[in-house]
């Protein structure tokens, strides 16, 4: 069979038709192979010679490497520049009503200095399904070490400036990833006033939480948690939540289920990947049973889609969930079974020492005058939300009384 092979290849070979053919196509594939060859000595000599990193607009390092770009002297000194309006409120420092306008270094290239040592960049924007911003990082003569250095410096900076910030996480307008939506500076858990010791229980259970992984591991147990707050409105749920993430200086990611972007696949995915050490909060969840109900097309996240991203097998671990409902009795009883939530706490309207303390965090010196008003309160008739809006509203204690209708009894 092989010999028979090796002859008839013999016999084609000695066809002057064929072996010219064959010797044609070689010398073309030797020809187009020297033809890209300068370019490919090139591209690695650029590799040998010159070191890149690359970043794009879809990761946070982004926005801080630009906003470290800023502050260099090149960058506030850029002739070629883009100039857009903050959208963050005006500090109180500032006497001005004006918007602050923010200058950088613009798309196209640019050679700066860092370090003593010349370097430059390319800052590109591509537009296709999404709007995607490039910047390429480049150094001649330089090691990778140094450009990892540089990249270390610009998250160091970033993060050193929200040190006493929340960092605050929503979805993209794809509803693909999370962005970093902005920072708060952390708020305190005691500037949240909640009744008896719900604020307490709740922080030593978190912070219990986050300190048992080998123990969850060792009995087999997925390590995440949820939490269910429930309460008749402006009882504190959304704030508590923000202040809990601040006192444990977690990354907070805010996710609504009735946006129109989300469906089963993308918030499985989203839950997966979460930033480390996260509270995700999912505010007012009757919402989304209540669109359900009416059929609502717009939303494409399905019960048990839902149910699979909380707990399912690929479901994200070290991670809390903290679900707000103004409506208990809307939701659906798989949804807050044991495993799913763990623990279900009611926020409800200020009893009477919770009155008294927020009167108190205001006004310390009226504590009679407080009491005495306090006498004739109908228990649980306000919401800490009312109550907050008066005592900043009003210049005394006796103004805030007024507002809110207590009478001595």
């Amino acid at each position: 069979m092989l010999e028979s092979l090796v002859i008839a290849v013999r016999e084609q070979l000695q066809n002057q038709i064929v072996s010219g053919g064959l010797v044609l196509a070689i010398v073309g594939v030797v020809l187009a192979a020297l033809r890209n060859l300068p370019a490919k000595l090139w591209e690695y000599a650029k590799r040998v010679f010159i070191c890149t990193a690359v970043i794009d607009s879809r990761n946070d390092l982004f926005n801080a490497y630009i906003a470290w770009l800023n502050e260099l002297p090149y960058g506030r000194g850029s002739r070629l520049f883009t100039v857009i309006q903050d959208n963050k409120e005006a500090g109180a420092e500032e006497a001005s009503d004006l918007p602050r306008l923010l200058y950088s270094p613009a798309p196209g290239f640019h050679l700066f200095w860092y370090g003593g040592r010349p370097m430059w960049i390319r800052r590109d924007i591509a537009m296709n399904l999404q709007v995607i911003e490039t910047v390429k990082v480049s150094a001649l003569f330089a090691s990778r070490r140094l450009l990892e250095d540089m990249l270390e410096d610009v998250i160091r900076r970033a993060y050193a400036r929200l040190a006493d910030h929340t960092m605050l996480y929503t979805i993209d307008r794809w509803g693909e990833s999370w962005n970093l939506a902005g920072a708060r500076p952390r708020r305190h858990i005691s500037s949240v006033v909640l009744d008896g010791d719900t604020s307490a229980t709740l922080l030593a259970d978190v912070q219990e939480f986050f300190g048992r992984r080998q123990w969850y591991a060792d009995l087999g147990i997925p390590w995440r948690r949820g939490y269910l707050l429930h309460g008749p409105p402006g009882t504190g749920k959304t704030s508590f939540a923000y202040a809990l993430a601040g006192e444990l200086r977690l990354k907070l990611c805010a996710l609504s289920l009735t946006n129109s972007k989300l469906n089963d696949q993308t918030i499985a995915d989203l839950l997966q990947k979460t930033p480390p050490r996260s509270l995700i909060l999912i505010e007012d969840i009757d919402a989304f049973f209540v669109a359900r109900d009416k059929q609502d097309t717009r939303i494409e996240v399905s019960f048990s889609g839902l149910l699979n991203a909380l707990d399912g097998v690929s479901a994200q671990e070290g991670r809390i969930v903290f679900l707000t409902t103004n409506h208990l009795d809307r939701l659906d009883k798989a949804l807050i079974r044991p495993g799913r939530v763990d623990v279900v706490v009611e926020l409800g309207n200020a009893g009477t020492a919770m009155l008294r303390t927020m009167f108190l965090r205001f006004y310390p010196d009226s504590a009679a005058v407080i009491d005495a008003a306090l006498q004739g309160y109908a228990d649980r008739s306000l919401s800490p939300a009312r109550v907050q809006q008066a005592l900043l509203e009003s210049d005394d204690a006796a103004v805030a009384i007024e507002r809110l209708g207590l009478r001595a009894a």
